[in-house]
């Protein structure tokens, strides 16, 4: 059976690596459901987390390409009840005064927060695992939201 797989990257942090790692999905045929990448705990080193969509083997096969890979030091699967993921969510909302109370009540209720706010949009900041993301942005899009950026997946393996 498919589902969403996380994996967890240590790579060199230098011009060509991403690229490197997009083109071994894109000629494999893997697909990647998300995509994020960011400064490490090593100096010189960047994290990228890919979630992927395949079965066991299919992501062992995955794992294995990514360790080929020169600038690839660790190529981790993470167990998601072991995992802690989250999301960023800004969404961009036309303001319409009638139905503030409304709002204000979607983004308490989703512990979200009022970034900026102006005469005619307003925006709020949601983080959250994917799920919750997904439920806010569904209560928010019949009040009119005019745009949505996601960060996509951030995930870490819980200690112990």
């Amino acid at each position: 059976m498919e589902k969403q797989k996380t994996i967890s990257l240590l790579v060199k942090d230098h011009p060509g690596v991403m690229q490197r790692v997009t083109s071994l999905f894109t000629r494999r045929g893997f697909n990647m459901e998300s995509i994020t990448v960011g400064a490490s705990e090593e100096a010189g080193a960047s994290r990228i987390i890919i979630v992927t969509t395949g079965d066991d083997s299919l992501v062992k096969q995955i794992l294995n390409q990514l360790l080929k890979l020169v600038d690839v030091y660790e190529a981790t699967l993470l167990r998601p009840a072991e995992t802690v993921t989250r999301e960023l969510a800004l969404m961009k909302m036309n303001i319409d005064p009638s139905k503030n109370e409304e709002l204000a009540g979607i983004v308490e209720r989703y512990q979200a927060t009022v970034v900026d706010i102006g005469t005619k949009t307003m925006i709020i900041q949601a983080v959250g695992d994917t799920e919750k993301i997904n439920a806010i942005v569904e209560q928010l899009m019949p009040y009119g939201m005019s745009q949505l950026s996601r960060t996509g997946v951030m995930a870490m393996e819980k200690g112990s």
